[in-house]
């Protein structure tokens, strides 16, 4: 008995868990939205419409002109750390989390110069620490505007004009 026990309790746990896992699937698809409750419904009354619609409206925007990728973006794996040094001594730790907005048509490419433009971005980081541009950067909107110029510019030395803008989507500062 005490080896069949464990066995026991096992398939127990494995029915329990499947039957939670069947319910809690059972659930989630219970709680859809409203169109899709709605052509649940209407299985009668023209369903084959109603998915033509979708299928339009899907590839139009808003104003039902043809949607139109205007932009891909490069979203680097990693932040971005910047020790900002004064006089020899680290004064400021900068966590920039980065992005590029490229062209659509070069989206595939770009993956392939990440770790040139991330050595690229590294560098001029550094030098706009060493500017003290970079500690402003939260207090003045201008050092901001700077800062992603800059960074665009070392972008497009890289990409070319594949590179349309620079977003800084986080920043992080830790005084020493």
């Amino acid at each position: 008995m005490k080896k069949l026990l464990p066995i026991i309790i096992v398939v127990i746990a494995g029915v329990l868990g499947s039957g939670g896992g069947f319910f809690l699937k059972q659930t989630t698809s219970a709680g859809a939205s409203e169109e899709t409750a709605g052509e649940a419904l209407d299985e009668d009354h023209g369903k084959k419409d109603k998915k033509k619609k979708k299928k339009k409206k899907d590839k139009n925007n808003d104003h039902g002109a043809p949607a139109a990728a205007d932009a891909a973006y490069l979203k680097f794996g990693r932040q971005f750390v910047v020790p900002v040094v004064k006089s020899g001594a680290p004064q400021v730790m900068m966590i920039l989390e980065i992005s590029i907005e490229v062209d659509p048509s070069t989206a595939g490419d770009v993956y392939t110069f990440e770790p040139k433009l991330r050595d690229a971005f590294l560098a001029e980081l550094m030098r706009l620490g060493s500017a003290d541009i970079l500690t402003n950067i939260i207090e003045k909107p201008e050092a901001m505007t700077n800062t992603k110029s800059s960074l665009l510019n070392t972008a497009r030395t890289i990409l070319g004009d594949g590179a349309k803008d620079v977003l800084i989507l986080g920043i992080g500062i830790q005084e020493y």
